[in-house]
């Protein structure tokens, strides 16, 4: 059985799996096949004692989701979208101006699944086995645990101009931007613009707060409900699921196989859709407590309270994990569990088993080991030009 929370994020055709010192990826190939890569999560600020405390550990998984997700969102769209334009680049590793259009148009399709939920998935905690490498020395970037016994050398970092262009580290950028700024706008200042022009006109007080909080999860699961319906997102709703099952599956103490995932459900209770549920209603309370203001520090109010609601929201869900067996807070909780049947699908048994090798990779990059009777997937690491990201940077 694992001995540590392992959590992660659906992708475009992948899953992302973090763990406690890495993060592994693992994407379907166009050409069918499962490539993989690793990233060290110990290097830098993150490695310091003081991103593990209480409320601020939250920011830096929201850190993590929103950038580190990001751009291995981003990234997964693109390898799909070159493939669907014949090529990925030339000798030099870069792309051609076609590819280019087509991998920032790739990018854009990931908008929704950004926003919509499923790039905020099961949360990593803690648990009381030991990592490898925890003395933050720098390793290769990608790194294969079967080198010795594969001719396959591991693939340096690419730089992130290389393979699509220069203009993938402004379509990552952007994509961040355009993600904060409608995440912002659709789920905090348009409730409070709805609410005021309402309610707000015979109460300023908690019923205005709490119209409020009404209007934003209605337009919450009316977005996940709408952005579901497109194919592209409706696929990772699946990988998503995928996630859960492995999970599920490692926690339990199974084989990590298809036949052992399917036992389990595509829900989770550390998924970031039950984190944004959090969210929603520790917003209630929290802008209660701000009170009356006037219009345009209420506007204020609402963004920059978002990162005290965040770290705030995820140590209440951390508390919910560890006392999820109470019937009482299996039943607080019910509404995140609600929200991913929009979220998650059942997925098919070659979406399980890129998620399968992600966990795997995870496991193996922290040094633990692999399940008896899990089933060894073929899979090869990113090669230099598909690996189309730049290493994390030393925060």
């Amino acid at each position: 059985m694992a001995t540590y929370q392992y959590g992660g994020q659906a992708l475009i055709e992948g899953v992302l799996m973090r763990g406690r010192n890495a993060l592994a990826i693992a994407l379907r190939h166009p050409d069918g096949s499962i490539v993989w890569a690793t990233e060290r999560l110990d290097l830098g600020l993150r490695a310091r004692r003081a991103m593990k405390l209480p409320f601020l550990r939250g920011l830096v998984v929201l850190y993590d989701t929103l950038v580190t997700g990001t751009r291995w969102l981003v990234r997964s769209a693109t390898l799909q979208a070159l493939e669907a334009e014949g090529g990925e680049g030339d000798e030099g590793g870069t792309a051609a101006s076609g590819g280019t259009v087509a991998s920032v148009g790739g990018v854009l399709k990931t908008l929704a699944v950004v926003i919509g939920g499923p790039a905020l998935c099961a949360a990593a905690g803690k648990g009381s086995g030991k990592g490898a490498d925890t003395d933050g020395t720098a390793t290769s970037w990608y790194t294969d645990p079967d080198a010795e016994a594969s001719p396959v050398p591991a693939a340096p970092p690419a730089p992130a101009e290389q393979g699509l262009g220069k203009g993938y580290t402004v379509a990552v950028g952007g994509m961040l931007l355009l993600t904060l700024a409608v995440g912002v706008v659709i789920f905090f200042l348009v409730p409070l613009l709805l609410a005021q022009a309402t309610v707000g006109r015979v109460d300023q007080g908690f019923g205005l707060q709490l119209s409020e909080g009404f209007i934003r999860v209605v337009i919450f699961v009316g977005y996940l409900l709408l952005v579901g319906r497109a194919a592209d997102v409706s696929r990772t709703f699946q990988y998503h699921g995928a996630e859960h099952m492995s999970i599920h599956t490692l926690e339990a103490g199974d084989p990590l196989t298809t036949e052992a995932a399917h036992k389990y459900p595509t829900a989770h209770p550390r998924c970031g859709t039950e984190f944004l549920v959090v969210v929603l209603i520790v917003s209630i309370l929290a802008f209660a407590v701000v009170g009356k203001l006037p219009p345009l520090w209420l506007v204020v109010s609402r963004v920059i309270l978002i990162p005290v609601i965040a770290a705030i929201s995820y140590e209440i869900l951390q508390l919910g994990a560890r006392h999820r067996r109470h019937r009482l807070v299996r039943w607080l909780w019910s509404p995140g569990i609600w929200v991913q049947a929009i979220t998650t699908r059942q997925p098919t048994d070659d979406m399980i088993e890129v998620a399968i090798v992600s966990l795997e990779k995870a496991l193996t990059s922290d040094g633990g080991e692999i399940p008896a009777g899990s089933s060894m997937l073929a899979c090869r690491p990113l090669s230099g030009a598909e690996a189309e990201a730049a290493p994390a940077a030393a925060l």
